[in-house]
C-alpha cells in the first residue's frame, strides 16, 4: 500500500507540497514520469504502469493539476467485464476527464487530488465514493481514511511529520537526500527536514505494518516500496522530482 504526505498551506506561493511513495510488486513493470499517454497531451507526465497502461501518479504543469492514486484494502465483486485499472484516475483527475458512470467500476481506492486551490481526497471502499477536502497543515493518506490513526502507518508517521519544517517550495533533485547519510551541505534545505523523517524509516522492518519504506510478502504476493516523487503545486505550475531506489524497500537509489 502506497503512502502520501501531504502539506497544505492555502494563500501561498506554493499552497500544495507533497511526498508519494509507490509500493508495487517489483517484478510488474512501470516507467518513470514521461509524456507517455499522447492522447492526453504532451503536458500531462506520470509514472506508467506498463502491464495495464495506467498512471500510479499523474501530473499537468499547466493545468496545475497533480494526483495519485493509492490501492485501499476493501475487496470490491468484479464486475462481468472484470474490474477496470485504477491507473486512468489519475490520468481522468489532471485532465478534467469525466466519468461515464457515477458508480465506479475499480476495485477500493484513495485518490489523492492537488491543485493550487487545496487537496481533495476520493475515496471508493466498494460501497460508496466520499469526496473529502483537507484542511491547512500535513496529512498522511494511506490505505484508509486521512489521518486514521487506527492504521499502523498513520499511527506511526503523522506526528513526525507534523512536528517537522513541512517544504513550502518546489523540490530539488531528491536523489542526495534518500542516501543513508544524506549531505548535510544544505541541498534542498526547504524539504531536509521530511527527507530526515523518511530516512527514519530505515529503522523499522519493512514487513511490519507500521513501515513507511515497505518490502512485504502477503498472501497476494509481494509488495515494496520502488519509487519516491516529491512534488510542489502552485498557481505556477508544478514541480516534480522522481527517484527509483535501487534495492525495493531500501534507501539508496540509481537513476
Amino acid at each position: 500500500m502506497c503512502t502520501v504526505v501531504v502539506r497544505v498551506e492555502p494563500d501561498t506561493a506554493w499552497p500544495v507540497t507533497l511526498l508519494a511513495l509507490r509500493d508495487e510488486d517489483p517484478s510488474r513493470p512501470w516507467d518513470p514520469p514521461r509524456a507517455w499517454w499522447q492522447d492526453r497531451g504532451d503536458d500531462v507526465v506520470g509514472v506508467r504502469d506498463r502491464t495495464a497502461g495506467g498512471a500510479w501518479l499523474a501530473a499537468s504543469a499547466p493545468r496545475r493539476a497533480l494526483a495519485v492514486v493509492l490501492n485501499r484494502a476493501e475487496p470490491v465483486p468484479a464486475t462481468d467485464g472484470g474490474w477496470a485499472t485504477r491507473g486512468w484516475l489519475p490520468l481522468d483527475a489532471v485532465t478534467g476527464a469525466t466519468r461515464a458512470s457515477e458508480r465506479p467500476t475499480e476495485r477500493s481506492y484513495n485518490l489523492v487530488h492537488a491543485t493550487p486551490q487545496g487537496v481533495r481526497v476520493t475515496s471508493w471502499d466498494g460501497a460508496r465514493v466520499l469526496t473529502r477536502g483537507l484542511g491547512p497543515g500535513v496529512h498522511v493518506v494511506t490505505e484508509g481514511a486521512p489521518d486514521d490513526v487506527a492504521l499502523p502507518r498513520i499511527a506511526r508517521w503523522l506526528d513526525p511529520f507534523r512536528h517537522a519544517s513541512a517544504p513550502v517550495g518546489p523540490p530539488p533533485s531528491i536523489e542526495p537526500l534518500l542516501a543513508v547519510e544524506a549531505p548535510t551541505t544544505g541541498l534542498g534545505a526547504d524539504w531536509e527536514d521530511w527527507f530526515a523523517v523518511l530516512r527514519s524509516g530505515a529503522d523499522v522492518a519493512p514487513d511490519r505494518p507500521d513501515a513507511i519504506l515497505r518490502d512485504d510478502l502477503r498472501a497476494d504476493g509481494r509488495f515494496a516500496t520502488l519509487s519516491v516523487v516529491a512534488a510542489a503545486v502552485g498557481p505556477s505550475g508544478v514541480v516534480l522530482e522522481h527517484a527509483r531506489l535501487a534495492t525495493p524497500g531500501r534507501l539508496g537509489t540509481r537513476s
